[in-house]
């Protein structure tokens, strides 16, 4: 029998009911989607990070275990940062964060600001039926450049910022390298894992996490009309592709 082919997931938050809480971040939201380190990131925004935040709602029982910024910055519980460092050593990086419910008793638990230290071009881009953006043009259009011409490292920092892919994602396989947890260039708002890290995750009791499968040329996503066919069969109203599963 054939091996099944590796599997890439995006993986999100996992409110409860759907709703996301809002986050007040002490001293400014930062976006860590540069996948540069803490320091690096502080030395360009000229200040340190943040290390505490509100969620503007009422105490609850269960909240996930990965929550996201509004500028997608990554705070985790000590279960997940358990997991990637055991796991995934040496992918992210870890500060202690400070975590209060609105009427600022603190959330149970421990807390860390997460960043993500690789950024991966691992998107198929010819199986999504686009060309990939061109780094040259995407560097004229930035403006308040710090070095002209603009160093490779400030170039790497401010493309962190920028989000190009819309639709079904496809990830090429053969770009991933190792990595068991990462963003995606040109689209680095995302956060995209392996299915043996996501398996940890599970082992783990890590609660709260929904992942996405992307598509990959070995195991194509479900076409909209294969979904209509299946549901057909199946007696059941339907409804838009679905590749999700939560943990």
């Amino acid at each position: 029998m054939a091996k099944a082919p590796p599997r890439v997931y995006e993986i999100k938050p996992a409110w409860p009911f759907g709703t996301r809480v809002v986050m007040d971040v002490a001293g400014g939201d930062p976006a860590l989607t540069t996948s540069v380190d803490f320091a690096a990131v502080e030395r360009w925004d000229g200040k340190p990070l943040p290390t505490e935040a509100r969620l503007l709602c009422k105490p609850r029982k269960q909240i996930p275990e990965l929550i996201l910024t509004g500028d997608r910055t990554p705070l985790v519980s000590a279960g997940i940062k358990a997991v990637l460092e055991q796991e995934a050593p040496g992918e992210s990086e870890f500060r202690p964060f400070t975590l209060q419910w609105e009427d600022r008793t603190a959330v149970p638990g421990e807390w860390h600001l997460c960043n993500l230290l690789r950024r991966i071009d691992c998107f198929d881009y010819a199986a999504m039926g686009m060309e990939p953006p061109d780094p040259v043009a995407v560097e004229k259009s930035l403006h308040h450049k710090r070095t002209d011409p603009m160093s490779a490292e400030e170039y790497w920092l401010r493309e962190g910022y920028i989000n190009e892919m819309l639709g079904p994602k496809y990830v090429d396989l053969a770009t991933i390298d190792g990595a068991h947890i990462w963003r995606p260039r040109w689209h680095p708002a995302s956060i995209f894992v392996t299915d043996k890290l996501l398996a940890a995750f599970k082992r783990a009791k890590i609660r709260g996490l929904q992942a996405e499968r992307l598509g990959t040329r070995e195991e194509p996503l479900p076409t909209l009309a294969e979904i209509r066919d299946k549901a057909k069969l199946a007696g059941l109203k339907p409804e838009k592709p679905s590749t999700k599963t939560e943990a």
